[in-house]
C-alpha cells in the first residue's frame, strides 16, 4: 500500500445536512477528549489492530476469540469517572473497527460483544454513565471489514448492511456527539491482490446518504472521516492522526488545511490497541505542551488509550491522565 498526492475523491455534494451550529461549539468547547481502541486485537500477544491482515489470519480461527473475551473488570462508571478526573469531555470508542467485530449488541450480525462470555453491550452501559457527566459520546466505526462476507461479494448488500449499523447507533443510545470514520483513504494505492482484497471498495461508500442518515437522527453529531485529506461536503471537522493540523510528519497526513474545525488524534501509548510487549507512555509534560499547542491553534486533542482485554484501562495510563487533569485544574483555577 502506497499514498500517492493526488486523489481519487467519492463526490459527497449530493449532502444536503450539516452538524448544527450548537453540535459544533460544544465539540470545539469541549477541545479535550478520551479515544479507545478496544477490540478482540486486544487479546493478541504481538501486533496490534491490524493483526486480522498482517499475520493473515483465518476467520474461523480469529473468530474463536470471540469465546475468550471476557472484559469482567470493564465498568462504565469507572471509565467514566476517570475522563472527570483527566479534564476530558467526551469518549470515541471502536465501535467496529477493521476486523468487524462488534463492540454492542447490533442486531445485523452475530460477529459482537453479546455473543462472547461477557455478553454485555458496553455501548448501552456507557451511554447513561457518561451522560451523566456530562460527557458526550463519540463512535469510531470502520468503513473497511475484513470478515463480513458481503465486503467482497457483494457491495451493495455490505453497504446496506453498515448504513443499517450507522442507523442503529443514532437510535439506541441517546443523544451522541458524533462519528468518526475510518479505511476510505483516497490518496492510498493498493498494489498487491492481498492488499485489494482486504482495503478495497466494491463500489461508492454512499458517504452522501451516511452522512444525512447521522444528520437527520442526530443534528447535533460532528462527523469526520479519516481520510488524511479535507473534509467533503456533509463532513463537519478535519482530523490529523498523530500530527498536529497542517504538518505531515509522518507522511500519510495532508498539510491543507480545509474550512471546517481541527481536531488531532494522539496515542498515550506505543500503540493504538493494547500492546504491553509496546508499552512506552508519554509524559505528562508532553501531553500538556501537546493540548497547549492544539489549544493555541483552536483545535480539539483527542488521546487515545487501549483498554486491557479485561476491560479496564493500565493503571499507568490512569495515573498520567490524571495527572494531566490535576495540572489542567491547576491552571483553570
Amino acid at each position: 500500500m502506497k499514498t500517492v498526492d493526488h486523489a481519487q475523491l467519492e463526490d459527497t455534494h449530493a449532502a444536503r445536512l450539516q452538524a448544527s451550529a450548537e453540535g459544533v461549539k460544544r465539540f470545539m468547547d469541549a477541545q479535550y477528549g478520551l479515544s479507545v481502541h478496544w477490540g478482540l486485537y486486544s487479546l493478541s500477544h504481538h501486533g496490534g489492530e491490524w493483526i486480522y491482515y498482517q499475520d493473515q489470519i483465518p476467520f474461523e480461527t480469529y473468530r474463536q476469540r470471540v469465546s475468550q473475551f471476557n472484559p469482567v473488570r470493564f465498568n462504565a462508571d469507572e471509565w467514566g469517572d476517570l475522563m472527570v478526573e483527566a479534564g476530558q469531555k467526551f469518549l470515541f470508542i471502536t465501535t467496529k473497527h477493521h476486523d468487524g467485530f462488534c463492540l454492542w449488541d447490533s442486531a445485523l450480525t452475530e460477529f459482537k460483544i453479546t455473543h462472547t462470555p461477557f455478553g454485555r453491550d458496553v455501548l448501552a452501559e456507557l451511554a447513561p454513565a457518561l451522560q451523566a457527566r456530562g460527557i458526550a459520546l463519540h463512535f469510531y466505526y470502520s468503513l473497511v471489514d475484513w470478515t463480513h462476507p458481503a465486503y467482497r461479494t457483494d457491495w451493495a448488500a455490505y453497504r446496506a448492511y453498515y448504513q443499517g449499523q450507522i442507523r442503529e447507533l443514532c437510535t439506541n443510545y441517546g443523544e451522541i456527539g458524533g462519528f468518526v470514520f475510518d479505511g476510505y483513504w483516497p490518496r492510498s494505492v493498493f498494489e498487491t491482490d492481498v492488499e485489494r482484497a482486504y482495503f478495497a471498495a466494491g463500489g461508492a461508500w454512499d458517504l452522501a446518504g451516511t452522512y444525512d442518515l447521522i444528520h437527520g437522527l442526530q443534528p447535533n453529531a460532528v462527523i469526520a472521516n479519516n481520510t488524511h485529506v479535507p473534509p467533503l461536503k456533509g463532513e463537519d471537522y478535519q482530523v490529523w492522526e498523530l500530527d498536529l493540523p497542517g504538518e505531515n510528519s509522518i507522511g500519510f497526513n495532508t498539510a491543507e488545511v480545509g474550512d471546517k474545525p481541527l481536531a488531532s488524534w494522539w496515542n498515550l501509548n506505543h500503540g493504538w490497541s493494547y500492546q504491553p510487549w509496546n508499552h512506552k507512555l508519554r509524559s505528562v509534560e508532553n501531553i500538556l505542551s501537546l493540548h497547549e499547542i492544539l489549544r493555541e491553534r483552536r483545535a480539539v486533542f483527542m488521546l487515545n488509550v487501549g483498554p486491557r482485554p479485561f476491560g479496564d484501562i493500565h493503571p499507568e495510563e490512569q495515573s498520567i491522565l490524571r495527572q494531566v487533569g490535576h495540572v489542567l485544574r491547576q491552571r483553570e483555577a
